[in-house]
């Protein structure tokens, strides 16, 4: 199971994908989005769905550019309709996503994409060597961290959590020191920097000290722009003679299922993942707090004063109170 991002933008990278591996990518995004919203549904702890967590409309907007050039290639489709379902029906839009902070911080990292483009090129060099003509072969898949530890995430009307509540709603039973950290200093109103010793999920303290905090988060993770545009589409082609519609054998969705697709499709995420710099854009009027990912990076000016919570790596998990 995986999505192919051999490029930041959506439409770049279903354009150049086969057609078999493009056609399959439709079922592929379905089969994430069941495992990202129902609630018990397999493969909740695969790679390729971890690294979706929370970005359910930018997993529909990729999908929707695999179906949109699967169709330009004279290809018929039957998947756009369910792909919607998790989106309440409503068509994502790359740039509102991007202005909005909905698209997943890995998205743009070089390492990431380049590790799907040598993939791809092991996978047929034949058809792909000529886009990726000095990627080597033989990377291994570079799997994002996920953003949340699990999904759905989502607090009743953006109340501020007892901490009980929040670590319970994140799946973990205690706070570890930096967690404690960063809770104590959003619970003071206050800005901090917390060392998080490495590999120890830095998001994890960011994610506890939203959950005690009213209002929404933004959070400002380091890497480059992405594209204002998601790509160019390929042209039209005329009908493919052997078109057809395949039949769906995928289980239709309980009552549980059915109800957790509308939750997500009525959300307005709480959580905004912006670049340096793109702050403003997804700015709202209810944030609470803002979440800065790296000692370097520079979130620019606050429309208005909120906390502001710093995470940087450091051997030594204690906080120095900016």
């Amino acid at each position: 199971m995986q999505t192919f991002v051999p490029y930041p933008g959506f439409v770049d990278s279903a354009r150049i994908l086969d057609d078999r591996r493009l056609g399959k990518q439709r079922v592929e995004t379905f089969q994430i989005l069941r495992a990202l919203t129902w609630p018990t549904y397999a493969w909740k702890n695969h790679p390729a769905t971890r690294m979706w967590r929370g970005f359910v409309p930018a997993l529909v907007c990729y999908g929707l550019a695999c179906i949109d050039a699967w169709e330009r290639r004279g290809r018929l489709d039957a998947t756009r309709s369910s792909l919607l379902e998790f989106t309440g029906g409503v068509v994502p839009e790359w740039s509102q996503l991007r202005a909005t902070g909905q698209l997943p911080p890995w998205l743009g990292h070089s390492p990431v994409h380049i590790s799907h483009q040598s993939a791809l090129v092991r996978k047929d060099p034949e058809f792909y060597r000529p886009f990726f003509p000095d990627v080597p072969d033989d990377l291994p898949y570079l799997w994002p961290s996920p953003s949340f530890p699990r999904w759905p995430v989502r607090r009743p009307a953006l109340e501020a959590l007892p901490e009980e509540e929040a670590l319970a709603m994140l799946g973990f039973t205690e706070m570890r020191p930096w967690q404690r950290a960063a809770v104590d200093a959003a619970l003071a109103g206050s800005d901090a920097v917390v060392p998080v010793p490495p590999g120890q999920g830095a998001t994890s303290a960011g994610l506890l000290a939203a959950m005690v905090t009213l209002g929404r988060t933004l959070w400002v993770a380091p890497g480059p722009a992405l594209p204002e545009h998601p790509g160019e589409h390929e042209e039209q082609r005329p009908a493919a003679p052997a078109s057809k519609l395949s039949t769906s054998v995928a289980r239709a969705p309980s009552a549980a299922d059915l109800a957790a697709m509308e939750d997500e499709g009525r959300a307005d995420p709480e959580f905004r993942f912006v670049r340096p710099g793109d702050l403003a854009s997804a700015w709202t009027a209810d944030t609470g707090l803002v979440v800065v990912e790296g000692e370097d990076v520079d979130p620019g000016p606050l429309p208005r004063r909120v906390p502001l919570l710093r995470l940087v790596p450091d051997v030594e998990a204690t906080p120095a109170r900016r």
